[in-house]
């Protein structure tokens, strides 16, 4: 009876240990982004989460939006791939190696984003685009979008060299701002992050799955 009692209070120990793990464990959650993505559920993901978006691109041939209309996009996984760095580097963000990854110039683009960002254009909309990317890496971000296939843009807006912010909310939602007041009218804002849509001046927003990197 001792020894039942003594293993039963091994067995609560190690459950209460357990009990304290973050789950899941983070190996195995890395396992599972890797199998989502190369089975192409990302991408069917993705193609799902910016229909509405795509559909609302599609109406721009025969219902001309506002004349002072405009459409934000992202850069990073929004209308650009980052898969290769994510994956040599295991999913860890690094500015530095970022920024070596990004002066690679390989500019991977996501179709269904650039569907609405070629719709948006030939509709003669405004296209801005908001990123993270530090300002230190605008020629390599020029190439890379132009490689693949964006190109005709009113304006590219990076993260200053002297922001010091711990998130970048104020940064793009600040810009968004200065656009509306200089009498743009957001129609669409596209972004992978939910710190990208945070702080308003858009009428609509399409958020794009993103479950290997979290911005503040």
């Amino acid at each position: 009876m001792k020894r039942l009692h003594l293993l039963l209070a091994a067995a609560l120990f190690l459950a209460g240990c357990a009990a304290r793990e973050p789950r899941p464990n983070l190996t195995l959650l890395k396992w599972e982004n890797i199998a989502w993505h190369d089975s192409g559920a990302y991408l069917d993901a993705f193609t799902r989460a910016s229909v509405h978006a795509r559909q609302r691109a599609a109406s721009w041939k025969s219902k001309r939006p506002p004349a002072n209309a405009a459409v934000v996009f992202d850069i990073d996984e929004t209308l650009l791939s980052n898969w290769p760095y994510l994956r040599s580097h295991n999913f860890a963000i690094s500015e530095k190696a970022f920024t070596r990854w990004t002066r690679l110039e390989n500019g991977i683009a996501l179709p269904p984003t650039r569907e609405i960002f070629q719709a948006a254009r030939a509709a003669g909309l405004p296209i801005f685009l908001i990123t993270g990317r530090s300002a230190s890496l605008r020629a390599e971000t020029i190439h890379d979008l132009k490689s693949a296939g964006y190109e005709g843009w009113s304006g590219l807006f990076m993260k200053p060299l002297s922001y010091t912010g711990e998130s970048i909310i104020p940064f793009k939602s600040g810009t968004r701002k200065q656009l509306t007041e200089k009498g743009y009218d957001i129609i669409l804002n596209m972004r992978d992050q939910d710190s990208d849509l945070a702080g308003g001046f858009a009428r609509h927003h399409c958020k794009l799955p993103n479950p290997f990197y979290f911005i503040p």
